[in-house]
């Protein structure tokens, strides 16, 4: 008898968790601890009553300035939908839950006050209800994940990474969200940044689960990200994830932990207030313990004009604008898919600096060619047998960790000619699979960053006041633009000298300091195709490099 009034005690333990939304049980909570003495009445602590219906307490948290002075200079919410880190009440009651929330001394003191602070599966409610978007009805999760990672078998979160100083960049904090064993999920999450000015980013720093499948950051096209709610968005169907694909650009994709420093003179270009939005497919493979999935964003910033060039991220579809062309049949040998990545009335030019392959489960193998004028394979410059650092072929391809390769220099390829891919495919039957979401589907993309112009990197000649200095392009047709940065302010002579020495052109020039640009136009100067010296002269020191006029 006592294991049966158990078992219905259970049951209706697991069936009130699905009844209930997310913020009733929040409000039941809230009721419980926090309105004896300190939140009711007609003068609340904090100014703030929780003692009434779920819409009035709702209406009380949501999207309201805390009077609080610290917490208010932070710009701080009650609650902030989709920031627990960003909303008061949390900060308040999260005692050491969370290694990047800190109540500090002007804040006051922990909630509740003078209390034990709540269990960890009760705060942890709390944070999951403002993570998922803090709305009143919607019920976000079973919440007996909460007991069982609290109370039961529960894998270790990730250590969380120092952040950048305010004066070197910040910290993107995702998660956590729980998974239950041999499962696996897949989260959109928009994060505004909050830059107060444009900003460059030349390094990204992530700290991810070692089962993550990828994390992808996009930043939304601007004004587009108002048609996303905050907080985590499940993915369920291509549709929802096509939403993000058509209102922003992809900056960059993981599949694991990666320092991703750019090269000295490249960067993003980030707006004031960018908004971003951060993808995250993860799988549990544990059989017996709840994952907390999460990660760490290490986001560096230097000023406008820093960087000589802006870092362009480009994915490469199977099947261009539409990836739905993609199958697999089953019961087939290994299958060779092919990309002719070429644009013949293009005039651009990529200057590729990273690679990396993407495929589902039934990927074995990755390559890409350089593409020859006559369009045969050219250098093999992607291996998808090498490791995930590129240092050695491993002799098989890990499509949960495909390799990232870097080129220093940056990678020219004229996209008259453009490159090939390959990607090979093994279906073992017996149903033909298509392009989809998650690992049983397929995926089949190259993840590329480039410039549009080229890059001088670290190149600084003997008593010369320039870090770098860059003609680009060169040869030109016509006009060429130099590229570079001062140390410090000085006047200079700009000369353009023939092959015989007579010079032909000349400028004073005012150099600041920082990075400059400044143009020359072979038809507005009246100049034949040929060879040309030019020469920039400073009391600091001269720069002397040659010049092609086609």
């Amino acid at each position: 008898m006592k294991i049966l009034y158990a078992t219905i005690a259970l049951l209706l333990t697991v069936f009130s968790s699905f009844a209930q939304s997310t913020f009733q049980q929040v409000h039941s909570l809230l009721q419980a601890n926090c309105t004896v003495g300190c939140h009711s009445g007609g003068s609340p602590s904090g100014q703030l009553n929780l003692s009434g219906t779920e819409t009035d307490v709702w209406n009380e948290l949501v999207n309201t300035n805390p009077v609080n002075p610290e917490a208010n200079s932070k710009g701080m919410k009650l609650v902030a939908p989709g920031y627990p880190e960003k909303s008061f009440l949390f900060v308040k009651l999260s005692h050491d839950i969370d290694p990047v929330t800190h109540l500090t001394l002007p804040m006051g003191n922990a909630m509740p006050d003078g209390l034990p602070h709540l269990d960890y599966e009760e705060i942890e409610l709390v944070r999951q209800w403002i993570l998922f978007g803090a709305g009143p009805t919607e019920s976000y999760l079973n919440t007996q994940i909460l007991s069982d990672y609290y109370n039961g078998p529960g894998l270790p979160r990730i250590q969380a990474p120092a952040a950048p100083s305010v004066s070197e960049g910040f910290q993107i904090h995702y998660g956590p969200f729980f998974l239950n064993p041999s499962s696996e999920a897949e989260y959109f999450y928009k994060y505004e940044t909050k830059l107060s000015e444009a900003q460059e980013i030349y390094r990204l720093n992530t700290t991810i689960n070692e089962s993550s499948h990828h994390t992808a950051l996009y930043k939304y096209n601007d004004g587009l990200d108002t048609f996303f709610l905050p907080g985590l968005r499940p993915v369920g169907s291509i549709l929802d994830a096509a939403g993000v694909y058509y209102a922003s650009n992809i900056i960059a994709q993981w599949p694991n932990s990666q320092d991703l420093v750019l090269p000295e003179g490249t960067a993003f270009s980030w707006e004031a207030n960018s908004v971003l939005d951060l993808n995250y497919h993860i799988a549990n493979y544990s059989t017996d313990s709840i994952l907390p999935a999460e990660f760490y964003i290490n986001v560096y910033t230097q000023p406008v004009g820093t960087a000589q060039a802006e870092m362009i991220s480009t994915p490469i579809y199977y099947g261009g604008a539409d990836p739905l062309n993609l199958h697999i049949y089953p019961n087939l040998p290994d299958s060779i898919y092919r990309i002719e990545q070429y644009y013949p009335d293009t005039n651009l030019t990529w200057y590729i600096w990273s690679m990396m392959a993407h495929t589902h489960k039934l990927g074995t193998g990755y390559d890409v060619w350089m593409r020859t004028a006559n369009g045969d394979k050219g250098d093999h410059i992607y291996n998808g047998l090498y490791n995930v650092d590129y240092t050695f072929n491993q002799g098989y391809y890990d499509w949960a960790h495909p390799p990232f390769r870097t080129f220093e220099p940056l990678l020219e390829v004229d996209l008259t000619e453009g490159l090939i891919h390959e990607a090979t495919f093994n279906n073992p039957g017996p149903d033909t699979v298509g392009f989809g979401l998650s690992t049983a589907d397929e995926m089949y993309v190259t993840y590329i960053q480039h410039t549009l112009e080229p890059v001088t990197i670290g190149v600084k000649e003997e008593n010369s006041p320039f870090s770098y200095f860059n003609v680009y392009p060169n040869p030109s047709r016509d006009v060429v633009n130099l590229s570079f940065n001062s140390e410090q302010a000085t006047e200079g002579i700009l000369r353009l000298t023939d092959n015989l020495g007579r010079e032909v052109y000349t400028q004073t020039v005012s150099v600041t300091q920082g990075k400059q640009k400044l143009q020359l136009s072979q038809q507005s100067l009246g100049l034949t195709s040929g060879f040309y010296s030019l020469n920039l002269a400073t009391p600091l020191g001269v720069y002397t490099t040659k010049l092609v006029f086609q």
